[in-house]
């Protein structure tokens, strides 16, 4: 009893001594030290989302209020072939893990056969001699993961799923946006046709009474010529307006899976408002963009795969086994005498690699450098890509003040020439370049709106949008 007690006691020291082997260095967080405010947010004009503000989770866009905008992305996580191969590819990365974790548990195997031999006539035998032979076994064989190398091939990939489900995500969120800027770019276009389609009716109007003038002699060639150019222009710029929108149907179509021929989004008056976005301090940016995620995690996996290229130093152990039947009559196949197996332990390891394992650990190494160097870099560009944004929509309703106050003295004028036409004071040609003022200015106020729409739609990219881990 006793010495199967020291033999006991030394299996379990040479358990411990084997796993307190186990390569690969321990995987730690990478440490980034962010401010707590945005130096674009000085004006105190935004609010920050707090830990426990009830944010909606995943349909953003329902704080637009738009039915079409929600149904079309409803359609985009269904229809979108970009959004299938990201979601494939995660699919794939799944598999691979668990094609990984398999090295864990020991390969078995089952084999069987028959055969009928004739061995020709001699001396001896003066006969042929017919043979038969009958066989069934089964083989198992197990690598135990000593040194951690399966391990850490697991880690690595399972790193990899994270990675690509933040990859996923990532996806989502840009084709989502994408979509919504299309959206609403379509709207403004509509908005600027039905402007730009008046601003013609007006110039042709000037042409006109431009015309009938010149051939009463009371008008130029030169001020018909230039009527006529201003109409040209305005058509032009009609004609650029439905070239615009077209294309951005086409990519519409084309994100929700179908061919531009068999989507059509018709021309729609639409009144948008854009929300309020809680602004989310520096450091809750790390654990909300799908990219800095991503990032993040292909550092874990590149830690990983260092102890994977470190385990080959380490010898392998493999416990092999056979068991089978083998008889030359097929009835008595399965009795005691026909039994045969095996058992036995090897043990492979490189003596000499002309430093083939030493360069893998070296280059493993430097890559985790490079995936530290690319998730630093990519929380710094989210940061710029925040404050980039931050900074244009705080000009952008700078512009928007001056516009408005730009239109609004362009309606005045309109209504002091139309006050002085009524009165004989001005001419209706006056009128009629007043209201295209004010409409070109209108317009200017719509292209505003679509810009600030743009860069709120960006802010919501650049937050991470609002997705669940």
């Amino acid at each position: 009893m006793k010495n199967n007690n020291d033999k006991f006691k030394i299996l379990l020291t040479l358990t411990f001594l084997f796993y307190s082997c186990t390569s690969g260095p321990k995987y730690n967080p990478i440490p980034f030290e962010l401010s707590d405010k945005y130096k674009e947010t000085n004006d105190k004009n935004w609010k920050i989302a707090e830990p426990n503000d009830e944010i909606p989770k995943g349909k953003w866009w329902e704080v637009f209020n738009d039915p079409i905008l929600n149904q079309f992305e409803e359609t985009l996580e269904h229809s979108n072939q970009n959004i299938q191969v990201a979601l494939h590819q995660f699919e794939q990365a799944q598999a691979l893990v668990a094609q990984a974790s398999s090295a864990y548990g020991p390969s078995v195997a089952v084999a069987g056969g028959a055969s009928r031999q004739r061995q020709p006539a001699s001396k001896q035998i003066p006969q042929a001699t017919y043979s038969n032979s009958f066989q069934s076994s089964i083989n198992a064989s197990w690598i135990p993961d000593l040194w951690g190398a399966v391990r850490h091939n697991v880690d690595a990939n399972r790193a990899a799923v994270e990675a690509s489900a933040a990859q996923l995500e990532n996806t989502k969120l840009a084709l989502q946006a994408s979509l919504a800027q299309y959206y609403f770019s379509v709207r403004i276009l509509d908005h600027n046709q039905q402007i730009f389609t008046q601003i013609i009716e007006c110039y042709n109007t000037i042409n006109n009474i431009t015309e009938k003038a010149k051939n009463a002699g009371i008008a130029s060639s030169i001020d018909y010529e230039n009527s006529n150019a201003q109409l040209e222009q305005a058509k032009i710029q009609l004609s650029e307006i439905k070239i615009s929108r077209s294309q951005y149907e086409h990519a519409i179509a084309v994100l929700l899976g179908k061919p531009p021929s068999e989507f059509t989004l018709e021309p729609q008056k639409t009144k948008i408002t854009i929300p309020e976005i809680p602004l989310l301090l520096p450091s809750r940016l790390l654990e909300r963009r799908p990219d800095i995620a991503q990032a993040e995690r292909l550092v874990a996996q590149a830690n990983s795969q260092i102890g994977l290229a470190e385990a080959g130093y380490f010898p392998d152990f493999t416990f092999s086994t056979s068991a089978g039947f083998s008889k030359t009559d097929i009835d008595s196949l399965f009795s005691l005498p026909s039994l045969f197996w095996s058992l036995g332990v090897s043990l492979t390891e490189t003596v000499f690699d002309n430093g083939l394992r030493a360069a893998k650990v070296r280059s493993a190494e430097a890559n985790y450098q490079v995936t530290v160097a690319k998730y630093r870099q990519t929380v710094l560009g989210a940061l710029q890509n925040v404050e980039d944004i931050l900074a244009s929509i705080r000009n952008i309703k700078i512009e928007e003040e001056f516009q408005h106050s730009i239109t609004d003295r362009n309606k005045i004028i309109e209504e002091i020439i139309l006050t002085g036409f009524h009165l004989g004071k001005n001419s209706y040609q006056e009128v009629m370049r007043a209201q295209i003022n004010l409409l070109q200015a209108q317009k200017s106020v719509a292209d505003l709106l679509g810009r600030n729409i743009s860069a709120h739609l960006n802010l919501i990219g650049a937050l991470g949008g609002i997705w669940s881990h």
